[in-house]
């Protein structure tokens, strides 16, 4: 379980209970972050470029991973649409109606909602994706992914796990970079925001 500790840093710091399986958690940051915005009201947007870069190095994290993988084609072909997003805190997210380049299936069919007819779309990486990380075949329609393992995941989530507590670090002392950056009034002007 993550505890903020504010004897340490104005941003607090992540500690990790080896039982909790859940992702990056730390205790006290929604409240935290809201009173900081409330002091500065530059404190958002600073922070969200802070948490993308923070995003950014999970990516390519996952990247590394999915070429890591049996059969990685998929995986990182799903990987490629994987971008950091800017928010308060770190948030990747999948551009999930870009196009899956498939070697075996051009498109794929559904129905439409109108007329219940099956019609023809180009296959994306939102089709793709839950299958090239947690597998199948169990079913004919999910036969070219590898093995079903469950909850644990082939390269993204496995990532997540094994990078908890880096993210969470490198999310604190980038709050704690912004931080200094606003306290040092004579700096930071609006737009003169240093990322180095």
């Amino acid at each position: 379980m993550a505890r903020p500790d504010t004897g340490t840093s104005r941003a607090g710091t992540f500690r990790s209970n080896i039982q909790n399986d859940a992702p990056v958690q730390i205790l006290g940051i929604t409240e935290y972050l809201r009173a900081e915005s409330k002091a500065n009201p530059l404190f958002n947007k600073f922070l969200r470029i802070a948490a993308q870069d923070v995003a950014e190095l999970l990516v390519v994290a996952a990247t590394f991973e999915a070429a890591s993988v049996t059969r990685n084609r998929q995986a990182l072909e799903v990987m490629k649409g994987m971008r950091a997003r800017r928010d308060r805190v770190p948030t990747i997210k999948l551009d999930s109606d870009s196009a899956f380049q498939s070697r075996s299936r051009k498109f794929t069919s559904s129905r439409n909602v109108d007329t219940g007819r099956r019609v023809k779309r180009k296959v994306t990486r939102g089709d793709v994706f839950f299958g090239a990380e947690f597998g199948g075949g169990a079913r004919p329609t999910t036969r070219q992914f590898l093995r079903h393992r469950g909850r644990s995941g082939y390269f993204f989530w496995p990532t997540v796990r094994k990078h908890k507590a880096d993210i969470a670090d490198a999310y604190l002392d980038a709050i704690q970079k912004v931080l200094d950056q606003l306290a040092d009034a004579g700096t930071t002007k609006p737009g003169s925001w240093d990322q180095s």
